[in-house]
């Protein structure tokens, strides 16, 4: 374990000071080409401007049409809006694009991700435990797109798809083979509002069907349908989510794991705090019985390059994937992050 924080450690030094350049080349370039966007845009502006416009309102223009999105984020700071409402208005800009997939959760690629037991991972693997590697490669994929809006009001509709893989990568002895992968669709009603409890602002409100499987076939099939809800609060930079959840009952005999809720859980907290592009985000889940089994989970982002940030990611307890469901674990990843919550 000494080993592994020690490599962590270096790791993350490491990765800051060589991509440190790589970010300030990324500045440059980024600036370089802004510059060259606004001067041709503010000649072809000024060709049909009348004579009374600014020089400040062809800039401003320009300014809406060469990156939209940042024209957004401005706007919204300028309002002193929370980060869910930045995150959710950046959304809208990038959903009129056809060609751009919006992210729903985090996406991440952790190429150090160890485990302190692996004792359920072996009967996965069809292995003896000692051909179980501690260490292994962890990503995930997230995105979601809107289906429709004016739903019931001011309702939006959504598909999201979120697909999570344990990778035994450097497992040569068995050919590298995939531990485990757990496959998340959901569809999801989304209304806004504007509630102030305790200085927090409940700025959304979900309504979520949510299936969730490993898509194997028995004994190793796992999979449970939920049906939840979503309540978004923000103040300033910090932000939580409390999503409780009820479980579709199935046929006994087809229930491939009856007591999932005694491990899972019947709700999920999330909160985030997110500044100078740096988020902490912690994720708690509690089954509310005696025996107060479920997880915690702690991450840690920062920005590497204009566009990927480092991320740490440390988990203790049930279900860290459905295939070790009942099983209790410690799990510390390091890698990077493509797409943070905020």
């Amino acid at each position: 374990m000494r080993q592994l924080h020690a490599q962590i450690i270096c790791s993350l030094l490491l990765g800051g000071l060589l991509c440190a350049p790589a970010l300030a080349q990324d500045k440059v370039q980024e600036t370089q080409e802004q510059i060259v966007s606004m001067r041709q845009c503010l000649a072809l502006l000024s060709q049909d401007a009348a004579n009374d416009t600014s020089i400040g309102d062809l800039r401003e223009r320009c300014r809406q049409q060469i990156d939209p999105v940042e024209s957004a984020e401005q706007e919204l700071r300028s309002n002193q809006s929370g980060v869910i409402n930045e995150r959710k208005a950046l959304e809208d800009v990038a959903s009129e694009n056809p060609f751009v997939l919006t992210p729903h959760r985090i996406n991440y690629l952790l190429p150090i991700s160890w485990r302190d037991d692996t004792s359920d991972f072996s009967d996965s693997l069809g292995v003896d435990k000692e051909g179980v590697d501690n260490t292994e490669v962890e990503f995930q994929l997230s995105v979601k797109v809107h289906i429709a809006r004016g739903i019931l009001g001011d309702g939006t509709l959504s598909g999201a798809y979120t697909g999570r893989s344990f990778w035994q990568a450097y497992n040569k002895e068995y050919s590298a083979p995939f531990r485990e992968t757990n496959h998340e669709p959901e569809l999801i009603l989304s209304y806004t509002n504007d509630w102030e409890w305790l200085g927090f602002r409940n700025v959304g409100n979900q309504l979520i069907f949510n299936h969730q499987s490993n898509g194997r076939s028995e004994p190793l099939s796992r999979s449970w349908n939920r049906v939840m809800l979503n309540f978004l609060f923000e103040k300033d930079r910090f932000a939580m989510s409390f999503r409780p959840w009820y479980r579709i009952p199935e046929d006994r005999e087809d229930d491939d794991n009856p007591d999932i809720e005694h491990y899972m859980g019947h709700f999920e907290w999330m909160g985030f705090y997110q500044w100078h592009d740096r988020t902490l985000s912690i994720m708690v889940r509690n089954n509310l019985r005696s025996d107060s089994r479920g997880a915690i989970e702690l991450g840690w982002s920062f920005p590497i390059s204009s566009k990927i940030k480092a991320y740490v990611k440390y988990f203790n307890g049930y279900g860290e994937s459905l295939i070790e469901y009942n099983n209790s674990l410690q799990s510390v990843g390091i890698g990077v992050l493509i797409s943070d919550w905020l």
